[in-house]
């Protein structure tokens, strides 16, 4: 029973950030078989760029890690989508750091050395369960979007963009009616690279086109995707 309960997280992708690897090492083998995809990072850096090149739905990280903290790498992905899930897990499980935790947005507060991994796969079953059903999101010209599996449909039938600009637009949907401003694009498209306007107004363009929605320009800022019901 336990083993069809957690096949559910087959429909889901994680990432495991731990610079211990002993324990980055047993944490994968108790999570691994069960997810659809499994990434793993060894620094909070590594960490913030496997996030910006994969699909991720739950990341489990350390506080303490090299280069970018947990709390620093959370705050730097939640820079560019607000809602990601987090577990944090730590040695250092004082009031203040539980606290912190909740306040960068952890769904959960592990403390080490982890003795039993069910501990782990109980919380993100507990994480992930409002997204197995999650209803998609109407945002109008016959545009509705699944965030659990990231497909747009335009009047019920899957629609596919290219990789630029389906990138573009999830980085939007995300951010639904918040500004994404063109260092965040830059950040999370172009992997940091300084990009000329030109060329994001452009993808813009081709994207409200090609989908019939309302993305508005923000002078001089970027872009906000408004929802309409």
């Amino acid at each position: 029973m336990y083993k069809s309960t957690m096949g559910l997280l087959k429909n889901f992708s994680a990432l495991l950030v731990e610079d211990d690897e002993i324990a980055r090492n047993m944490i994968k083998q108790g999570l691994k078989e069960y997810f659809g995809v499994f990434y793993e990072a060894k620094d909070g850096l590594e960490g913030f760029e496997a996030f910006k090149k994969n699909r991720i739905d739950i990341i489990i990280t350390d506080i303490q890690l090299p280069y970018l903290s947990g709390f620093e790498m959370i705050q730097e992905i939640q820079k560019l989508k607000p809602k990601q899930l987090f577990v944090v897990i730590t040695a250092y499980g004082t009031d203040q750091n539980i606290l912190k935790s909740i306040q960068n947005g952890a769904v959960s507060f592990l403390h080490k050395p982890i003795l039993d991994i069910q501990d782990i796969q109980r919380i993100l079953l507990f994480a992930l369960a409002p997204k197995v059903k999650q209803p998609h999101v109407n945002i109008g010209g016959g545009v509705s979007i699944d965030f659990r599996r990231e497909i747009i449909y335009k009047d019920g039938e899957a629609l596919f963009l290219t990789q630029l600009h389906d990138k573009i637009f999830w980085l939007l949907c995300y951010n639904l009616n918040m500004l994404v401003t063109y260092e965040m694009i830059e950040d999370y498209v172009y992997e940091g690279e300084s990009v000329n306007r030109r060329a994001i107004q452009m993808s813009m363009l081709r994207i409200k086109k090609r989908l019939g929605i309302n993305i508005e320009n923000i002078t001089n800022a970027g872009y906000i995707l408004k929802k309409h019901d």
